[in-house]
């Protein structure tokens, strides 16, 4: 028979009740909030018709909203422009916080709000990373980052860690310039010294722009694979207890849709999902490009995923075993309740000399197969969504 039991994660509960109460604080432009269908965002304020908008950020007290503005006739207006919540209000947009601010993208406030990082040509060349001071609404003192970060080809994308890894998209290994990939810089005493090209994150496709969670627990990518239909779209991994990243999974078709869909944000209190979506109709028989700043609700993004799966696991043919799984088995960004059910592999109901303890988690009884069997395991959260883990039992395991 299958099982199913709720796990109830206290520490993380105690933290995400917490984190709710603290949520209050966030002022979405005085929005309706969106569920799991995208809203743009910022109607007339951000997103403005006709108006090619790219890219936001929300520093982590929810007081300041950077976003991009691109301008194909004229680059020296591409730019970032910031609104700040003053006195019980919103300001206008302003250009003028950034000093010599022409030519740049992708505005991402580093973890603290104390920074503000962004992408910035100089000269028509390729664009380069760049760090600025964030104090008083003013983007401070901007510089480049250092060479081991910058290199002669594009780098786009880009979120940095509490932790100080710095995570970012680079063509420096593709000769075509058409693709980029996205690498890791670990800080250390020496700054940053050494860049990593994470492969479990990239593909042949071009990876451009990316949203990395301050805990470095999940990361959204941008990548232009061409599936279903459709040309950029969002993704996300997860990072488990070793360390290494999960495979990028496409994000749902509410949100990948024919369009191009880039430059992910996630609200610092993780409720909401930020991106852009370019539209291409025609007039005249020209091909009119717009681009606006979406948002939606996680609570369709955000699944249990496998966290901890490093088991000991032995049985013996007509011999009694006990399987313990850690509690950490899955991981969930946005809820502290699973459920969850352990069955066969093709989700057929468990052999019925294999029992599960749900107080502690765990396979037992007296083992009766001759051959491997493989049983999974599905954590489901409180909005429907679910991932699975699957562990191979048998003689061929000893």
């Amino acid at each position: 028979m299958k099982y199913c039991v709720p796990l109830i994660l206290l520490l993380l509960f105690s933290c995400t009740t917490k984190k709710n109460h603290e949520d209050q604080r966030f002022k979405y432009l005085g929005q309706e909030t969106p569920d799991t269908i995208p809203r743009v965002f910022g109607e007339g304020i951000i997103s403005v018709k006709g108006r090619f908008d790219m890219g936001l950020t929300i520093s982590p007290d929810g007081k300041s909203i950077a976003f991009g503005v691109a301008h194909e006739s004229d680059p020296e207006e591409t730019c970032i422009y910031l609104i700040n919540y003053v006195d019980g209000k919103w300001s206008s947009q302003d250009k003028s916080f950034l000093p010599e601010n022409s030519n740049t993208f992708f505005p991402m406030f580093g973890p603290t709000g104390k920074e503000l990082y962004f992408a910035k040509s100089v000269n028509n060349s390729e664009t380069d990373l760049w760090v600025a001071q964030f104090l008083d609404n003013k983007a401070i003192n901007p510089k480049s980052l250092d060479s081991i970060i910058n290199s002669k080809s594009r780098e786009a994308g880009h979120g940095k860690a509490k932790s100080g890894s710095l995570y970012f998209t680079s063509n420096r290994d593709d000769q075509n310039q058409c693709c980029g990939d996205i690498y890791f810089s670990q800080l250390n005493s020496d700054g940053y010294s050494s860049i990593q090209k994470l492969d479990e994150l990239n593909s042949s496709s071009d990876e451009e722009s990316l949203f990395l969670s301050p805990n470095e627990d999940y990361i959204i990518i941008q990548a232009w694979k061409n599936e279903f239909e459709s040309k950029h779209d969002l993704y996300i991994s997860y990072q488990t207890k070793e360390g290494s990243w999960t495979i990028p999974e496409r994000l749902n078709t509410n949100i990948n849709g024919k369009e191009i869909e880039q430059r992910p944000f996630v609200s610092p209190d993780n409720r909401f999902l930020f991106f852009s979506r370019m539209h291409i109709t025609q007039e005249k028989g020209k091909d009119i490009y717009d681009s606006d700043i979406y948002w939606v609700s996680t609570k369709s993004i955000f699944k249990p995923y496998a966290y901890n799966t490093k088991i000991e696991a032995t049985v013996k043919y007509n011999k009694k075993f006990e399987i313990n799984f850690p509690h950490d088995l899955f991981k969930d960004i946005d809820d502290s309740k699973l459920l969850y059910e352990v069955s066969m592999e093709n989700d057929s109901e468990l052999q019925e000399w294999i029992k599960f303890d749900s107080s502690s988690l765990a396979l037992n009884g007296v083992w009766k197969s001759k051959v491997p069997l493989t049983i999974k395991v599905t954590g489901t959260d409180s909005s429907g969504n679910s991932g699975a883990f699957k562990i191979k039992l048998g003689e061929k395991d000893n």
